[in-house]
């Protein structure tokens, strides 16, 4: 078999990219909770 269109097609920065994505979609929840609660504490 000849993978050498799938292989050129997915590069390093596409790998990259994609887990940057994926741990940007993990963490924000906790960062927009954790920055919601600094504002709020504010105006307390």
């Amino acid at each position: 078999m000849d993978f050498t269109a799938l292989t050129s097609a997915v590069d390093a920065t596409t790998i990259v990219a994609a887990i940057t994505a994926i741990a940007a979609v993990k963490i924000l929840p906790g960062v927009a909770k954790w920055g919601y609660n600094k504002v709020i504490g504010w105006f307390r």
